[in-house]
């Protein structure tokens, strides 16, 4: 195999990896917006956050609460590993072209 196609090889494999990563993060993004999971937790919590305030419960008030930062703090993790591997994804498709036209 000669050098030249060596580089070509390896510059697809970026291309693809790249690809790979950019719409595994596409797909992590739009998960997270439509996830029902995320959404029913969050309308039990905000239930048993009334019911805390309407029948001075402050344990379950504080459960509730608790509850809703822990989902955000998914939600926010969830949206950071998508946006990562977008970032990564583009960088390395970028990369590649550049090669590929040089």
């Amino acid at each position: 195999m000669e050098q030249q196609e060596l580089l070509k090889l390896i510059i697809v494999i970026l291309a693809i990896g790249g690809l790979i990563a950019l719409l595994g993060g596409i797909l992590t993004l739009i998960s997270n917006v439509f996830s029902g999971e995320a959404k029913s937790v969050q309308k039990h919590a905000a239930k048993l956050a009334e019911k805390g305030f309407g029948e001075e419960l402050s344990g379950a008030l504080g459960n509730a609460s608790f509850l809703i930062k822990e989902l955000n703090l998914l939600i926010e993790t969830k949206r950071g590993i998508g946006m990562a591997l977008v970032i990564i994804g583009g960088i390395m498709l970028t990369v590649s072209v550049y090669f590929l036209t040089r």
